[in-house]
Parts: C-alpha cells; structure tokens; sequence
C-alpha cells in the first residue's frame, strides 16, 4: 500500500475527527489531507514529478505534515533535513540529493536565497514560510490558489517516499532510501506493539525531520485512527503540563530526554497527567521501576535505526527487563515477518549469552543508500541488514545492546562519524591530530556521548574554550565532543593507525584530567 493510500483510507473514516493538535490548533484529517492535496497541486505547477526530491528544513509544525504528505502524493520524494546541521552540511545535502525544490522557515531564506542558484544547480524553487524573499516562492499564498482535490495517480508500495540523511563512517551523509512500504508497515506495526487505539492521543516533541517522529508518532497515530499532538520543543519543566493540557495518553521520547525528565527533582505533579503509556529508547540505567513508579505509567523500550525502524522492541504487555532491547517487533498481520539474529564472530547465529552483531530482515528495511551501491552491498547482505552494533539474547530470545561496531557514535538519537569530528578538530591550526570515540552515557541503554583526544603541535598551548568555539562554526551542536583529553601522543600500530580500542580502554576513567563541557556551562 502507497503511503497515498494508506492516508487518504483513514481520512475516509475519520473525516471529522481531529488529527493533529499543535498549539491552539485543531486540524481534522479532512483538513490535513485537503491541505495536503493543494501542497500536491502547487508542487505539479512548478514542475515536480514523480521520484524528483524536495528538501524540507522545518521545525515542528503543521507545514511540515502537509509538504510531507503532497510530495508522497504525487510520487515525489521529502528530504528532511536536520536544523542543527551547519551550512555545510546542509548543501552537501542538497547538491547530493539534487533537490528540485526546498521549504524552509523565514529565518532562514537569506542564507539560500544569496546561494543556492549557485551552489545547487538543480535547485528551481525556493518556497519560503513567511515574507517572500526576492526570487523566492510565499508558501501561504502558494498554497492559496490550489485546489483541494487532486487527481488519481496509481504509486507503488515500493516507490521511494523519503531520504533520511545520517552520518556515515566516512564522515560524508549517506542518504537513506525508504519507500512507501517502510512507513506503512512500520506504522501499523508501533501501533500494534504499543496498542494505539482511535481514542488515544499520542504526544511527543521529537523532531519531525527524524524517522523517530515521523514512522512512530505520525504514522502509529494514523495507522489506529488516533490523534497526533505534536510539540514545538521539547521542554523539560512543562512537558507533563502539556500532555495534562492536551490530555495525551500516550508520549513519544527519545532516550536522552527520559534521562533529563528522571533527573529533575521530583515534583508532586510527576504523577499529574493522563499518560499510560511512555515509549522511549529506554529508562536511565538500572532505573527502570523507578522511572515507571515515579510518573505513573508504563515504559516500553525501542530499538531501531533509520535503515530499519522495524526493528526491537518490550512486549506490550507481560515483563520488560531493565537494560533490555526487547523482542522482535510484530505485525498484526502474521505474514509480514520481521526476523532479528546475533551472528557471532564466524556469521554463524550465536547462542544466547554470546555477543555477536544484531542483524535484522524485513519488508520494512531500507531499499538502500542513495548513489552508494558498494555501501549498499556491504550493509544489506542476503537480505540481512547489519547493524554494526553488538548484542545478544537471553535463553528467552529478549535482546541486550553491548556496543558499536562501526566508527558510529550514537547520541541522542542522531548518528555521528567520528572521521567527519576528527576532520574538524585537525583543521584547527594548534592541533597536530586527534582521535575520538563513543564512551557511554551516564543515560545508558545505548546512548553515548562524544570524547576526543587531541595531540597538539610543538609548544603550542590552546584553552578547551577556544577549541570548542572553532568547532561550532563547522559542526552541528549534538556532534560537539562533550569530554575533551590533551595528550602528548595516541596509541598507535605498526602501521601507524590509532588504537581506538586501547583508548576505549582507557575511558573507564573518564572524569581523570578530562574536560567535560557540560559540567563548565
């Protein structure tokens, strides 16, 4: 089934019934769709066809469901991209991509608007939510003079619908193709996992440019037939207000953000609200019970990756185990089978206890990386996805995550190179060369956090402060290292390559000499 499809079937039943809460909007599934449809027709106008890509660089808001839905629409394929990448990174996105169009927000259509005929050039429009820059498109009164009904158009279940842009180990973004079967078996299957019913409200603030968001809260909430309440940012002090507000019943989070709520000071409003269900990528380490008795609801835990979001997850009902995955996610329709293994070190499936790579088969998996077939043929092999993280099972067949494979730094939902941190760090005229890993996060269930180690040249002297300042003018803010280590020398082979696993080694004593820019804020 096209993603087409699959909306337009739930707006048939649920015409009438609100969809999506944001601020002080309510937006039914008719409304949402007739939007949609006129995001279609405008796009045809200009020109937009069939496979062609269209950038999007918006924050939570209604606008981004609408552009979303009238590219898959017509056939037409979102670019998301993430609003804490640098200018670099964003046209490198878009010269990949060969984005025919953008959407962004007013803020940030200078920047484009001096450079993109330039830089990008299959770049035609530039669609601006706000006043209207020179040359660029009004999105209000572009969508103004659409119709709302849109014209049939037959797109298969296998057609790419969107590319999520996610760090490779090369430093360079590989862009992960996934079609329309992707989203709609991953959304049916949340909602059947988590039991998402027409009555609940699910609510989060994850960002809509990641596959969190958009295959779990927008399509597990449609999938059922649910509402959507969708939140701008996160905040911390003011989320349990608004899920009361909006009386949600079920909230959406990222890891690092269970973290920070389990951290506050407990309040008597921790219990106030209406939420029975969490679904996070788990509960602070060896907190698990106590993260449910605190807030009064359920957790269940999710394992997942851009390339599969089908992937792990705890029961809906019966026992979670804490620092657990969970178990293979299902489908209410038992013929669509989602197969999890731990290969050990031979390729051959490890017993339970062993620690071994997590490799996954679906019909949901990605159909690739865009203009990249050898990196394709490396990840997806007879099927099977390979993860690069390791695990295992128990004698139950519940999954355990023990670490990363690749030169891939996980942290707080967004993938990291460690090439493309080390890149940056050596740029800087002081240093000589750098190192830098994952070490885990005090979160724990995965997550981690960025540690460098950087040798400088001869009689050079440069503060922390100084260092971090020139990395942000290149790097987005979640792949700032947070620890920092000076050294004389790295650890090195024969051959002159970095031991990285003697310097993980050496990261158990991670607050020894070690700068750590979150407690210096």
């Amino acid at each position: 089934m096209s993603l087409r499809e699959f909306w337009e079937g739930r707006v048939e039943r649920y015409r009438e019934k609100v969809y999506l809460y944001f601020r002080d909007q309510k937006i039914t599934y008719g409304e949402l769709d007739r939007k949609a449809n006129q995001v279609a027709n405008g796009f045809l106008e200009l020109g937009i066809r069939r496979g062609d890509r269209v950038c999007l660089l918006l924050s939570n808001r209604p606008e981004f469901l609408y552009v979303w839905f009238g590219l898959n629409k017509i056939g037409a394929i979102m670019v998301p991209i993430n609003l804490a990448l640098k200018e670099k990174e964003i046209f490198y996105i878009l010269r990949h991509s060969e984005a025919k169009a953008i959407v962004l927000e007013k803020e940030e259509g200078d920047l484009f608007n001096k450079r993109m005929k330039k830089e990008c050039p299959n770049l035609q429009n530039v669609i601006v939510l706000g006043d209207s820059l020179s040359e660029a498109i009004r999105f209000t009164t572009w969508l103004d003079r659409q119709e709302e009904l849109l014209d049939p158009l037959p797109i298969g279940e296998e057609e790419d619908a969107v590319y999520v842009y996610t760090s490779g180990t090369t430093g360079i973004p590989k862009g992960v193709m996934l079609s329309h079967r992707t989203y709609t078996l991953t959304g049916e299957s949340y909602a059947h996992m988590v039991g998402i019913e027409p009555e609940d409200r699910v609510m989060t603030a994850n960002p809509l440019f990641h596959i969190n968001a958009q295959a779990y809260s927008v399509m597990g909430s449609m999938a059922a037939g649910a509402s959507l309440i969708l939140i701008e940012k996160f905040s911390a002090s003011k989320l349990w207000e608004q899920a009361k507000q909006y009386q949600a019943t079920k909230l959406v989070l990222l890891l690092a953000i269970a973290h920070i709520l389990y951290n506050r000071p407990e309040s008597e409003k921790d219990r106030d609200h209406s939420v029975r269900k969490v679904i996070a990528g788990g509960a602070p380490k060896g907190h698990f019970r106590d993260f449910e008795r605190r807030f009064g609801i359920r957790l269940q835990t999710i394992y997942s990756l851009t390339e599969s979001p089908l992937a792990i997850m705890s029961p809906r009902e019966g026992e979670s185990k804490d620092g657990g995955l969970g178990l293979p996610m299902t489908h209410p329709d038992a013929r669509i089978r989602n197969e999890v293994m731990i290969l050990d070190k031979d390729g051959e499936v490890a017993s339970p206890f062993t620690v071994g790579e997590i490799v996954i088969r679906n019909p949901a998996m990605m159909k690739g990386y865009f203009k990249d077939e050898i990196l394709t043929s490396e990840t997806v092999r007879s099927s099977w996805l390979y993860t690069g993280d390791s695990g295992f099972r128990d004698e139950e067949g519940y999954f355990f995550f023990t670490g990363r494979m690749k030169e891939i730094i996980r942290r707080k939902g967004e993938n990291i190179s460690a090439l493309e941190v080390e890149t940056v760090i050596n740029r800087h005229p002081k240093v000589l060369e750098s190192s830098v890993i994952g070490v885990p996060s005090p979160s724990g269930f995965g997550d981690e956090e960025v540690k460098a180690y950087v040798v400088l040249k001869s009689n050079e002297h440069l503060p922390y402060h100084e260092l971090l300042k020139f990395l942000t003018q290149e790097l987005a803010p979640f792949k700032i290292p947070r620890y920092l280590v000076y050294r004389t020398d790295l650890p090195k082979n024969t051959m002159g390559r970095v031991l990285k696993e003697v310097l993980r080694q050496e990261s158990s004593d991670l607050m020894e000499e070690v700068f750590d820019r979150e407690k210096e804020r």
